[in-house]
C-alpha cells in the first residue's frame, strides 16, 4: 500500500473520517512502516509518553506531528525543543523557565517550554543529547507533572503529554553512564522505531519520483523522468542520510537536468561512510519495533539454528518480539531449527 493521502476512516472508538495534512507529507510502500502509520491514532489517543528513534533523515518529527494531529483535541497545540542545542545553563531556562533577575540576562520572566505546552503536547527533539545533570529535573516532570522554574520560589504544575526522539543509541549511553535509565523507562512507554531508508528498497525509486515531480513544477522543468541507468544508481546507493538525503540529490539533479530526463551521471552521491551500528529497539509488550521480512527473519534463526534468544540479541528485541513476529509471518519455528540442523 501506497501511503500518500492519509486519512482516518470512521468507525468504532476511531476519530472522524478527515484528511491528514501532517500524514500526506509521510510516503511509503514499505509494509513495516504502513504498520507503523496504522498503529499511530491508537498510540495518539493512549496519551502517554511516546519515544520515536531512528537515524536521522527517517521523518521522526513528521511522525511526531502527526500523532499531535490525531490525538485528542486538547492536545494538538505542540512545542517543540531541540534539545541538541541546549548547552547546560541554557537546558534549564528552556525547558522549565525562568524568573526575572534569576541570572544576569533574566531581564524578564520566561515561561519555558514545559508551560508554554501545558493542556498540549511537548516533543522533545534529539533528547539524547540532554545534558545528564538536566535528566533528573526532566524525570520529576515527567512523571510529577512538576517543574520548578529558574529562581522560583516553588514548583509548578503542568500537564503536558510528551514525545522525545533521537538518533541515539540510549541504552548504549546509559551503559557509558551519559542518559538515566529511570528517565528512558519513563520516556518510552510507547515506543517507535523508524526503519533507515536502505532497508525500504522499494520507497527509493517511489520517493525519487515524487521529488522528481515536486521539483519539476517548482524549477518550471515540467515531467522529469530518471532513464534506468539512474534509477539503477539510486538503488545501489545506501542513503545514509536517509530520505532527506535522497531528496536533495534529486533537487540537485532536477535542477541540473536537460530534456526532462535525469541519468546517472546527475546524480551526485556522496561517498557512502561504514552504516552505523542501528538504534537499539528495546521492545516489550506495547513498543513497535520495525519488523523483518518473512525471509529475513528465517535467515537469522537459520544461521542462529533456531535459537531465540541469540537472535532477539542480534535483532536487538525481546523474545517475546521474536514470538510475535513468528506468529505474525504464520512461520513454524520448529521447521526453521529442523532445516538449520539439516544445513550444518
Amino acid at each position: 500500500m501506497i501511503r500518500i493521502d492519509h486519512r482516518v476512516v470512521q468507525g468504532e472508538g476511531d476519530l472522524p473520517d478527515r484528511p491528514i495534512p501532517e500524514l500526506t507529507k509521510i510516503i511509503t510502500a514499505d509494509p513495516n512502516l504502513n504498520e507503523i502509520l496504522d498503529r499511530l491514532p491508537t498510540y495518539a489517543e493512549a496519551d502517554l509518553p511516546i519515544l520515536i528513534t531512528g537515524e536521522p533523515g527517517t521523518g521522526k518529527e513528521l511522525v511526531a506531528r502527526a500523532i499531535c494531529a490525531l490525538g485528542p483535541a486538547w492536545r494538538k497545540t505542540c512545542q517543540r525543543l531541540n534539545c541538541a542545542t541546549l548547552t547546560e545553563s541554557l537546558a534549564c531556562s528552556e525547558l522549565f523557565g525562568h524568573v526575572r533577575g534569576a541570572f544576569t540576562d533574566a531581564r524578564q520572566t520566561r515561561p519555558g517550554k514545559f508551560k508554554m505546552a501545558h493542556g498540549g503536547t511537548l516533543f522533545l527533539d534529539e533528547v539524547g543529547d540532554l545534558p545528564l545533570s538536566i535528566q533528573p529535573r526532566l524525570l520529576r516532570a515527567v512523571e510529577q507533572g512538576e517543574i520548578e522554574p529558574v529562581g522560583g520560589d516553588g514548583p509548578v504544575v503542568v500537564d503536558v503529554r510528551l514525545i522525545a526522539a533521537t538518533n541515539k543509541d540510549l541504552p548504549r549511553l546509559i551503559s557509558q553512564g551519559l542518559f538515566r535509565q529511570d528517565l528512558f523507562d519513563r520516556l518510552a512507554v510507547l515506543a517507535i522505531h523508524l526503519p533507515p531508508l536502505r532497508e525500504r528498497p522499494d520507497d527509493i525509486t517511489l520517493l525519487a519520483d515524487h521529488f522528481a515531480r515536486e521539483k519539476g513544477q517548482r524549477f518550471g522543468r515540467g515531467e522529469v523522468k530518471f532513464v534506468y541507468g539512474a534509477r539503477s544508481h539510486l538503488q545501489k546507493h545506501t542513503w545514509p542520510g536517509n530520505v532527506r538525503e535522497l531528496k536533495n540529490v534529486v533537487t540537485r539533479a532536477v535542477l541540473f537536468s536537460k530534456d526532462g530526463v535525469i541519468r546517472a551521471e546527475d546524480l551526485s552521491l556522496a561517498p557512502t561512510p561504514p552504516v552505523a551500528p542501528p538504534v537499539n529497539q528495546v521492545v516489550s509488550d506495547g513498543i513497535l519495533a520495525s519488523r523483518p521480512s518473512p525471509r529475513r527473519l528465517m535467515e537469522i534463526l537459520e544461521a542462529e539454528g533456531g535459537n531465540i534468544s541469540a537472535a532477539s540479541r542480534r535483532l536487538q528485541v525481546c523474545s517475546k518480539t521474536i514470538y510475535r513476529w513468528l506468529r505474525a509471518h504464520q512461520l513454524d519455528l520448529g521447521d526453521i531449527r529442523g532445516a538449520a540442523v539439516f544445513e550444518s
